[in-house]
This record gives C-alpha cells, sequence and structure tokens, in this order.
C-alpha cells in the first residue's frame, strides 16, 4: 500500500485511480478491503490521520436547531476508522419487517428484498468479530432462560430482541491497516478533506474530486468510480455544497437530499421493582464464548400492525443509587482510559462536560461494555453468587426507539462555513408524537406482563418522555427505485449519475429497531460486489 499524507503533496497535485472511496470507516474500510487483491487501483481517501486532533475533528461541528442532541459529545470521529472508534459494540440484525412496506408508518419499505441484505450479515458479523450469526436466533438461548424469562415471551404481544457484543468492539482502522499495508493496489491518502464534487459537462457523471488540507494544499482526483462513505451527515453535505453544475447540488434534482434524517431516540423511563429471587440471565446481559449477549423486550411483527405502532424494544439495567449515579462519570472516564477505548477523553470533554443526565449515560455505556471479556465473564459469575442470596432489587426500563422517515427531519447547509471554505451543516431532527405513544404504549405492555410472569412490577414517572440521540445517523440519501422518492438507486448509485455511488447508513429508507453497524458493513459487502461487477464491464 502507499501511504500517503496529503500535506506533503504537491500544493497542487492530482492523483488518478480507477476507484475512489471516500471515506475511511465501517463502510469505506470494509468495501475497500473487499477490493484488496483485485486487478483494479483503488484510491482511500479519509479526512484525518491514524489518531484524532481537534482541529480536525471541529470539521465536522454543526448547528442544532430541532429536536436537541446530547451536548459535549462526540458522535463522530474523523480520523482512520471512523465513529466505530467511538462504538461500544452492540450489534444487531434488522428483521425482515423493518424492511417491509408498513401502511401506518409512512415512507417505509425498501426497495431491496430481505433476503438480498440478508445473505451479507454471515460476513458482516464474521468481519466484526461476533459470535456466529446463529445467536442471533433468540431460540438458541432457550435453554439458558428462566422460568420467567420464558414466561414473559410466551405469547402475544411481546418477542425477544437480540443484541450481540464481540469480545471486543471493531476498530476498523487498528484492524485493517495491516492488510491494507500489505495491499499493491490499494492506496490510502490521509488528511485529505473532500470539499467538492466535479461533474462533467452534461451533469450525468463525475469528472473529478476536489480535496483540501488544513494546511492549505489542494488535491484532484480522477477515477472512474466513486464511492462516498463519509457517514449520513457529510454525505449529504457533499452533495449539498457542490454546486457546480446543478444549483441545488449533486442528486439533489427533487430536493430530497438531507432529508429523512433520523436516529434511534432513547429514554430512560420508569424502573421496575423486582420479585424476590428473581433471575433474569438473559435479560440482564449473559457471556457467551465469543462476546456477550443481551435480550430486549419489543412488540412481535403482528401485534405492531393490530396495534399501529413503531418497532421499539426496551432492556432492563441496574438501577444507580444516587452516590453512584453521583460518581459514575469517574467510572466511565477511568474505564475508558485504563481500557484504551479510542475516545478517552475525547468522545466526552471532562473540562467542559456537564454530566447532569446521568441516567442517559448508564445505558449508554454499561459494564458490558466497558470491560474486557474476560473481566466480564468474571464480573457476571460474581454478580450470579451475590444474587443467589439477594433480595428483590430494582432495575431501570430503557427504551430503544425505531424513529419514522420524515422528510422535514433533515440536514440543511448553514450560513457559517469551516475553516475550509464549506457551509456547516445545519440539524432540524424532529421526533414525532408516534415514537412516544409507541413507548407508552410499550410500557403498558410490559407493566401487564412483567408482572403477569413474576418479575415485578414497573413503576412509570409522572414526567415526560424526554429522549436522547443515539450517534445512529441515517436516511440523507435514501435508496429508492426511483428520483422521486430516493436519492439512490437499489445498487446505491445517485440517480442519474453514471459513476457515483453512496455507502453506509446514509442510503437506510427506514431506520428500524437495530443499531446500524452490522448493516453497514453488510450493505458495504453487496456494494463492493457491484462495484468490481461495475469496474470489469
Amino acid at each position: 500500500m502507499s501511504l500517503i499524507d496529503a500535506r506533503q503533496l504537491d500544493p497542487e497535485a492530482e492523483i488518478r485511480t480507477e476507484i475512489c472511496v471516500v471515506g475511511a470507516g465501517a463502510a469505506g474500510i470494509t468495501l475497500a478491503g473487499e477490493l484488496v487483491g483485485t486487478p483494479h487501483d483503488v484510491c482511500l481517501l479519509e479526512g484525518g490521520g491514524f489518531h484524532p486532533d481537534g482541529e480536525t475533528q471541529a470539521l465536522y461541528d454543526l448547528e442544532c436547531a430541532g429536536y436537541p442532541v446530547r451536548e459535549n459529545f462526540m458522535s463522530r470521529a474523523r480520523y482512520l476508522g471512523g465513529s466505530c472508534n467511538l462504538w461500544a459494540g452492540r450489534s444487531m440484525k434488522l428483521e425482515e419487517a423493518d424492511l417491509a412496506r408498513r401502511d401506518w408508518v409512512p415512507a417505509t419499505g425498501w426497495p431491496i428484498p430481505y433476503a438480498e441484505l440478508g445473505a451479507h450479515y454471515r460476513r458482516a458479523a464474521d468481519i466484526l468479530g461476533l459470535p456466529p450469526l446463529e445467536r442471533f436466533d433468540w431460540r438458541s438461548y432457550t435453554g439458558k432462560m428462566s422460568g420467567v424469562e420464558h414466561s414473559l415471551f410466551s405469547e402475544e404481544p411481546l418477542k425477544p430482541t437480540v443484541s450481540l457484543w464481540a469480545k471486543r468492539p471493531m476498530r476498523f482502522g487498528a484492524a485493517f491497516r495491516s492488510r491494507l499495508r500489505r495491499s499493491r493496489n490499494v492506496r490510502l491518502i490521509l488528511y485529505a478533506n473532500v470539499t467538492n464534487i466535479v461533474l462533467n459537462g452534461d451533469g450525468t457523471a463525475v469528472e473529478s474530486l476536489e480535496a483540501r488540507t488544513l494546511a492549505g494544499h489542494r488535491l484532484t482526483i480522477r477515477a472512474r468510480t466513486y464511492v462516498l462513505a463519509c457517514g449520513a451527515l457529510e454525505n449529504a453535505r457533499l452533495l449539498l455544497v457542490s454546486r457546480d453544475r446543478h444549483a441545488t447540488g449533486v442528486g439533489n434534482r427533487f430536493d430530497l437530499v438531507g432529508r429523512y434524517f433520523m436516529d434511534h431516540p432513547r429514554t430512560v423511563h420508569g424502573q421496575v421493582r423486582l420479585a424476590p429471587g428473581c433471575r433474569l440471565p438473559l435479560l440482564r446481559g449473559h457471556p457467551l464464548p465469543g462476546g456477550k449477549v443481551q435480550l430486549g423486550m419489543g412488540f412481535s411483527p403482528h401485534a405492531q400492525r393490530t396495534e399501529g405502532v413503531l418497532n421499539h424494544y426496551a432492556t432492563l439495567e441496574a438501577r444507580f443509587s444516587q452516590y453512584v449515579e453521583a460518581s459514575y462519570q469517574s467510572f466511565v472516564q477511568t474505564m475508558k482510559v485504563l481500557l484504551r477505548r479510542g475516545y478517552a477523553g475525547s468522545r466526552w470533554d471532562v473540562g467542559r462536560g456537564r454530566f447532569s443526565d446521568i441516567p442517559g449515560m448508564i445505558y449508554l455505556l454499561t459494564p458490558r461494555e466497558l470491560t474486557p471479556h474476560f473481566v466480564y465473564r468474571w464480573h457476571y459469575a460474581f454478580r450470579n453468587l451475590v444474587r443467589r442470596q439477594a433480595q428483590g432489587g430494582t432495575c431501570m426500563v430503557v427504551y430503544f426507539c425505531e424513529q419514522p422517515p420524515d422528510p422535514e427531519s433533515r440536514v440543511t447547509l448553514g450560513a457559517d462555513r469551516d475553516r475550509l471554505g464549506m457551509n456547516k451543516l445545519v440539524l432540524h431532527w424532529r421526533i414525532g408524537d408516534e415514537v412516544t405513544r409507541s413507548v407508552l404504549r410499550l410500557q403498558e405492555v410490559l407493566r401487564r406482563r412483567l408482572t403477569a410472569a413474576g418479575i415485578g412490577e414497573l413503576e412509570s414517572p409522572d414526567a415526560e418522555v424526554r429522549f436522547t440521540d443515539a450517534s445512529h445517523h441515517m436516511g440523507t440519501t435514501r435508496m429508492s427505485d426511483s428520483p422521486r422518492t430516493g436519492v439512490v438507486d437499489t445498487d446505491c448509485r445517485v440517480h442519474g449519475l453514471a459513476n457515483l455511488w453512496v455507502a453506509g447508513s446514509s442510503v437506510f429508507p427506514s431506520a428500524g429497531h437495530a443499531n446500524p453497524t452490522l448493516t453497514i458493513v453488510a450493505l458495504a459487502l453487496r456494494l463492493a460486489e457491484l462495484v468490481k461487477r461495475e469496474a470489469r464491464d
């Protein structure tokens, strides 16, 4: 591999390649990794370096004009490996119902069959280092369930959801760096921030990309095939700012770029007073030989349809006392530093951070996610030994919510510009009443079923439901059969452009219930096949 620092190139350098991939996160690195060893010359562009730095990270600054997101929180990372450098590792599969058109949820329905996505899940799970794909089937855990867990899921309308963790979260930059270095056909260019997509004269294909460094160097990249893999926010921004040929931006003929922005709203709402001696080995989290698993509680597809609700699910997490809540921030920071998780001292700025919303942090990072696998197995065994003598206890109820597609939930270009001269984004995040209604309906069902199963009593707070974001940015370049309803086609190629493709969760037509990383990798594997086929033609 040719490793190139764009800051060391000539001030007006030009790079020629066959396939150019913009963005070295989960999608971009997976795609480039699939092209290693092929006859194709590949250039992988990354805006940062091997490690985070404040000046480069500031290029992600944006204005929030809608529902508030977490303050002083680093939701994206602009260095090799991308935002998976911040990822705690929770992986979930989308379900067939997540891709289906649902009459009670407008603008849903993926234009590709579930089987086509599912065909890539096994390989994606292997790349992420997860337990075998069969471990996503909740029925594989029936032998480990306690009696009350069996009772909870014995009838409609509840079904289990499955979250898996690898032994450690995948850090794409570190994991793929050696493979890319050994490659003879992939060049990695660091500190190359793409600022403009240049189209040909009739606006039907990309002619080149313009990139800049913070040091003032300019770089032109010419290729046959271009893939944007910068994340949902940056993919949209780059298309919107590129207005040399089209006044509204690239791929934006029908004003769809940036629209349908989605996240997974989350809330801690209510607590369960557990019955004495209640055992919840799968609902509280269980170690596996290859990682960890936790079951959640959601509506079955039949119940979603008959109730007219979204695909939410809930988990039970440890209740922190007032004393523990007060000290939780120091625990999180200490564990991050000791374990070198890749975001210590940067995901939260300790000097200016405000830790007033401790419950929102409790479910974000639990002992499952902060501790190494071998430590967690010891912790699990010790916890169970102690609980044999325990009487009752309390768990917090954490809701992970599907956000339905909404064209008014979007990102737009603001008037302010960053150091590279690009317009900063304005985020207009909208959470509709249907999200809250689905939470309250799920809570009502859980109250009845938890009591009936002998697990305990669910107590609801009097306060309104208050959400936080999950940093699961999706939907700004959605996939659709028609350019009137989406930005990219079923192959993830931008409508109307012969050689521009988009990778990552920005192409998701709907969010579903699942954390997006596994699906991002699966779609990148699918796109790699399409790009290789295109390159051979």
